[in-house]
């Protein structure tokens, strides 16, 4: 391993003041909350504000390692009173600040972490040249550190990339190997990580805290192998049959001290947050934590619908922006204008449900802030810094209602009054929707609810399901498939697959609750390879236990019926004659609230150090880039995953026996022991 200054000839020695003391209510051994430090740099004296990167860690934070046997320990650490810091430099509205103060002022203790700031016009990594905080530092400008620029492998317009079988052993215990098979520095790396990411999403309103760390301290969990796409598919196979059974999570991340093939540094999927395809995988390029951290940041972006900045018009505030396609020494810390709007785009096209949680303010390990933009217990509003603030109704210096004010902020707050009851404030956007009303008592808008299910919607298309109305046209829309001949049984056209090569037909009052299958249209489908024959499109997906092919439960069948388990019956039978599926909240007309409010949503990310970590962690996104509730569309999040573009098979061929196949005829599906080596998905990206 290497430390910044190695090889750099010429940095410059500053020593950090404090510039305040110690508040009564702390101690010597914990970490303030904030922290001010003044220091001159590049002949300039220039001011630190400093503030505890609160969403770091939240409150279920646990860490689970190996022992020889390979018997999993968990525990959950009892003194997380973590030193990672976020901030920027006073008087520079352009500055950004990731620090730690572990030892020193730089963002950790061990040479494999550096602190990292930026200036107006420059970029700087800051590490200790003696023990403690007000010690002399080293500040060398980023420039100064020559990298090879490193790629996000698969581009956004890559399609199909065969990988071929391979031999070589698993390497994964590499990052766990490199940090000394050291817990705590491999912690001390995975926050340093996690804390320059969390500064990178903070513009889009994106809060990321990590909730646990998996070590892979015995041996490997998955063949983890040079070509990136078979490793993001072992790793994802895992994620769904292992991890995600013992802790909750919606996004994944393996983090591998293996050398990916060729210059690629990252893999994910595109557009599959909340998804069993919400995964990526991350190579532990670079001894500088926050390398690392950009290189998450641009394939977690991918996860959440950005694709790669190939055009001039995608500009950031910096010299390079986080959805790059390659990552070189300028080390981006922004994301571009392209990015915001395929981010919005995601949010509002996919609704991604797991992202529809409002944060609760519980969840988050530290003590509450005021100043920093977000309610937290034991505040009646904060608006933000003294500086920052706008809203009338709240006192930005204690974070209380200024005098005569009710509320701050909420849908049914008004002029710093709570609004009287019979005010709407969330209206009816379906046939499946209910409106709300403020409850003259709150100025928050009351939980969403919908209507019963079973009720008639879409003018008769289909009946209500948890505020949906599930049609076969709106699933071929989403999936693009169409839909036919489920009576076969064959591995195109089914009703249940209980086994891998084992295809139950419908019979043929079922046909329509099988296998979904579309006509016409010039789309691909979002996952699995395409069977296609005369108009009609259908999809075959190799892992049984994931077949999202299949049509929705709850879709309507027939008049007064509705799918379900792959049986079209009668609205009674699948939903009780008296709704029976409601909550016991209900009255008068029966609803129930299951969609979230978009107040704010909530995610948690996992990330894995193969070989030495699984890391999880939470991202929490606040309102003002989200759209408002009456505009969001309940609908299904969508998995993007692999496919390959097959021949136009024979409408009236069975599935062939022999690999070699005609011309006309449905290709048969893999062998269970090459679906490891399946075609990477076109909706995968690489750095």
């Amino acid at each position: 391993s290497h430390g910044p200054l190695e090889g750099v000839r010429d940095y410059e020695v500053v020593r950090p003041i404090r510039l305040h003391a110690l508040q009564k209510r702390e101690t010597e051994s914990s970490r303030p909350e904030t922290i001010k430090y003044a220091m001159r740099v590049g002949g300039k004296d220039i001011e630190m504000h400093l503030e505890k990167n609160r969403e770091l860690l939240t409150k279920d934070y646990s860490e689970t390692y190996y022992t020889e046997d390979g018997t999993p320990v968990t525990s959950t650490p009892q003194d997380m009173d973590h030193c990672y810091y976020h901030g920027s430099i006073v008087d520079d509205s352009e500055s950004t600040v990731s620090m730690s103060t572990c030892n020193g002022l730089r963002q950790a203790a061990l040479h494999f972490y550096y602190g990292y700031f930026r200036t107006a016009t420059q970029r700087y990594l800051i590490e200790p040249l003696s023990g403690g905080d007000d010690g002399d530092h080293a500040v060398l400008k980023y420039e100064d550190q020559n990298s090879k620029p490193m790629l996000c492998g698969v581009t956004n317009t890559t399609w199909n990339v065969d990988y071929p079988s391979t031999a070589s052993r698993s390497r994964s215990r590499a990052s766990y190997k490199k940090m000394e098979s050291n817990l705590g520095k491999l912690r001390t790396r995975i926050f340093e990580v996690v804390n320059f990411v969390n500064m990178v999403y903070k513009p889009l309103n994106t809060f990321i805290a990590l909730v646990g760390l998996e070590v892979w301290s015995d041996s490997d969990k998955i063949s983890v192998t040079a070509p990136a796409g078979a490793t993001l598919d072992a790793f994802t196979t895992w994620r769904n049959s292992d991890l995600a059974k013992t802790k909750p999570h919606d996004n994944a991340h393996l983090i591998s001290g293996i050398d990916f093939e060729g210059s690629t540094v990252g893999l994910a999927f595109i557009g599959t947050l909340c998804s069993g395809h919400s995964v990526g995988v991350v190579q532990d390029h670079n001894a500088r934590a926050i390398a690392v951290g950009a290189t998450l940041a641009h394939e977690m972006g991918h996860n959440l619908g950005m694709n790669h900045d190939d055009s001039s018009a995608c500009t950031c505030s910096g010299n390079s922006c986080v959805m790059a396609g390659a990552l070189s020494w300028d080390i981006p810390k922004s994301f571009s204008s392209c990015s915001s709007v395929n981010y919005d785009q995601f949010l509002n096209n996919r609704n991604p449900e797991c992202l529809l949680n409002k944060p609760d303010y519980r969840n988050v390990v530290s003590t509450p802030v005021c100043g920093n933009g977000f309610l937290e217990k034991g505040e009646a509003c904060d608006c933000g810094s003294l500086e920052e603030c706008t809203n009338p109704c709240c006192n930005a210096t204690s974070c209380t209602l200024t005098k005569g004010s009710e509320c701050a902020a909420g849908e049914c707050c008004e002029d710093c009054k709570i609004m009287a009851s019979s005010t709407e404030c969330r209206s009816k956007h379906d046939d499946c929707d209910l409106a709300e009303y403020c409850t003259g008592k709150s100025a928050d808008c009351p939980e969403d609810v919908f209507s019963v299910n079973g009720i008639s919607c879409d003018r008769g298309r289909g009946y209500c399901l948890n505020g949906q109305c599930p049609q076969h046209h709106g699933q071929c829309m989403k999936i693009t498939y169409c839909y036919d001949q489920n009576t076969r049984g064959l591995y195109y056209a089914y009703c249940r697959r209980p086994s891998q090569d084992q295809y139950i037909p419908c019979q043929s009052q079922d046909v329509q609750c099988g296998k979904l299958f579309c006509n016409n249209g010039n789309d691909d489908p979002n996952y699995g390879r395409m069977v296609k024959f005369s108009d009609c499109k259908a999809t075959f997906y190799g892992d049984h236990n994931s077949d999202f092919g299949q049509v929705d439960t709850g879709t309507k069948c027939n008049d007064g019926k509705v799918c379900s388990k792959n049986e079209c019956v009668d609205l009674e039978t699948a939903y009780g004659p008296k709704a029976t599926n409601c909550s016991a909240q209900c009255k008068g007309h029966a609803v129930k609230g299951v969609i979230g409010i978009a107040v704010a949503v909530s995610l948690l990310l996992l990330a894995a150090i193969a070989g030495a970590s699984a890391v999880f962690l939470k991202k929490r996104r606040q309102l003002p880039t989200l759209p408002s509730h009456h505009t969001q569309k309940k609908i299904h999040a969508v998995d993007n995953h692999i496919h390959n573009k097959l021949p136009i098979p024979s409408q009236n061929n069975a599935m062939p026996q022999q690999p070699k196949r005609p011309k006309v005829a449905p290709p048969p599906p893999p062998p269970a022991a090459n679906q490891s080596q399946t075609p990477v998905c076109d909706f995968r990206a690489a750095r």
